[in-house]
């Protein structure tokens, strides 16, 4: 199939907490990276294929991606047919909104079980929410299509979190992943890390990437990309939001951003439908 059929469209829809994600790929394929929302993705055409909790994982036609906040993956088309699907991208804030009406334990947020789920009932609720966002519909009608899909999902798919004492290894990663939020323009270096969490830089990347599934670096450049989405829902140029959020400069910060998104930052602020002969660039 040609690459011309290659599209990618990223919006927010009139819905405080949701994205949605529409694409149809075949040699484009996503670096690893997460989401700081819940993904719940429809594969409609071809198969899709993700590295996702140490294994690859196929994605037949009609199965759904359900990852997780924080949860590390790739992603790109299985083989020369493509991969065409669809995804919601739910806020844990508004995660946590649907859990408080649906009267379940607010203090708490649910976790996906499996990252690829086979389930024709949730085809139907999908669709009619991504169509009620997409589209002019009332407030009454997304909230309650909204919260029926939830429902499903908490009845079918996911556990709530439990609490738990974490070894010292884990709790030197959290000091670092939290050292990299909040450090997210900087040029940190490992000897920093190290000194912090206590562990030689080896055994302390090695403990990070296999915890999180991204090196120190990486983490810090998936911050920085999270933190740029978000700045792109403001009037800031481009160029001011690749500076203030540790890119050299803009033409690092929009390969960086397609290589996760799929879309440059200028074609994500338009929220344009993206159509073109290769979707590596635009």
């Amino acid at each position: 199939m040609a690459d011309s059929a290659e599209f990618a469209h990223f919006w927010t829809p009139d819905f405080s907490g949701v994205e949605l994600f529409q694409a149809h790929l075949y040699r484009y394929t996503f670096d690893k990276h997460f989401h700081d929302a819940y993904t719940v993705g429809l594969n409609e055409r071809g198969v899709g294929q993700s590295l996702i909790r140490g294994r690859l994982v196929d994605s037949p036609p009609q199965s759904f991606n359900l990852i997780n906040p924080g949860e590390v993956h790739t992603g790109q088309a299985a083989d020369d047919r493509g991969w065409g699907f669809r995804n919601l991208y739910i806020s844990p804030t508004l995660m946590q909104w649907a859990l408080v009406q649906l009267e379940q334990t607010p203090s708490t947020l649910p976790v996906f079980q499996e990252p690829v789920a086979h389930n024709p009932a949730l085809r139907s609720r999908f669709l009619q929410v991504f169509q009620a966002l997409d589209h002019v519909s009332p407030c009454l009608t997304q909230q309650s299509l909204f919260l029926d899909l939830i429902s499903h999902l908490l009845q079918h798919h996911s556990a709530l979190q439990t609490p738990s004492s974490p070894p010292r290894e884990t709790q030197a990663v959290a000091l670092v992943r939290t050292y990299l939020e909040e450090h997210y323009t900087e040029n940190v270096s490992i000897e920093t890390l190290s000194q912090l969490s206590q562990l030689s830089p080896y055994y302390l990347i090695r403990c990070f990437r296999q915890q999180l599934g991204l090196p120190p670096h990486l983490y810090q450049r998936q911050v920085r990309l999270l933190k740029a989405k978000q700045a792109l829902q403001t009037s800031q140029s481009l160029a001011a939001i690749a500076a203030d959020t540790g890119f050299f400069d803009q033409s690092h910060f929009t390969r960086s951003f397609k290589r996760v998104f799929g879309v440059t930052p200028g074609q994500y602020r338009r929220r344009n439908s993206v159509q073109y002969s290769s979707i590596s660039d635009c």
